[in-house]
């Protein structure tokens, strides 16, 4: 793949065939945004065996939600996207 081409990623809400973000000596240009979500567990990590375990999310079952610039600028797309993981969302 070249700069800029995203292997055929298209966005979930309208379909359209996403691009990369474009990077130039002054800034850049998003091409598409990535929500990585899916079915979670609980799991426990300890890194030593003198440290406390830490218990995390674990994703399950990854699901990615690919969102063209011109649909996350949308307020009812933005608001999907920020209630992800609110357990009183409908979102999901």
């Amino acid at each position: 793949m070249g700069p800029g081409e995203t292997g055929g990623l298209r966005c979930s809400r309208c379909g359209d065939v996403v691009q990369g973000t474009r990077h130039t000596r002054t800034g850049y240009t998003v091409g598409h945004y990535v929500l990585h979500t899916g079915r979670t567990g609980e799991a426990t990590v300890r890194r030593r065996d003198d440290e406390a375990p830490v218990t995390y999310r674990r994703l399950l079952d990854p699901l990615e939600v690919v969102s063209c610039p011109t649909c996350f600028a949308r307020p009812d797309v933005q608001r999907l996207w920020l209630a992800f993981g609110d357990e009183e969302s409908s979102a999901a």
